[in-house]
């Protein structure tokens, strides 16, 4: 297996969970939030699949302009949404290079460093895996007893 089949693999691993708990979400739940401080489930949902997205953009081109350029989602329906998101972000990982996943990336404005590829792309993850935990509790707190488990595929 390549190391970009390594990348989509991992990704998808933790994806494929973030989208199932997605699916759990009728619109009727979009604006809930289990505190009044809380990102209601539709931006929290939209903050996982943009916020990844954008990080392999800023590794892909080698500098922090995603951050400050990625577009407002007109898009409503989070399954549509977890459709293009991921298939965007899966489209990145499975292109790049060791160059990109080496080459220090100047994000000084907004991270207060330079950071590797490697390292954005392996805080991508963690940023999604700890949302995803704040997804659960959501759909816990809306009633659903049957929910996915992470299963890495070797």
């Amino acid at each position: 297996m390549t190391a970009q089949n390594q990348l989509v693999s991992h990704f998808l691993s933790h994806r494929n969970v973030t989208i199932e708990l997605a699916e759990k979400i009728s619109r009727e739940h979009y604006d809930y939030k289990p505190a009044e401080t809380s990102m209601s489930a539709e931006e929290l949902v939209k903050h996982i699949f943009s916020s990844f997205l954008m990080f392999a953009t800023i590794i892909k081109e080698g500098n922090g302009s995603a951050l400050q350029n990625m577009p407002k989602e007109e898009e409503t329906d989070l399954i549509k949404l977890a459709k293009t998101y991921t298939e965007k972000t899966t489209n990145i990982l499975s292109e790049l290079t060791d160059e990109q996943l080496n080459r220090e990336i100047d994000l000084t404005a907004s991270f207060g460093r330079y950071v590797t590829g490697a390292a954005l792309l392996q805080l991508a993850m963690e940023h999604e895996i700890h949302h995803k935990g704040n997804l659960f509790v959501y759909v816990r707190e809306m009633g659903h007893t049957d929910l996915p488990f992470y299963q890495q595929k070797s």
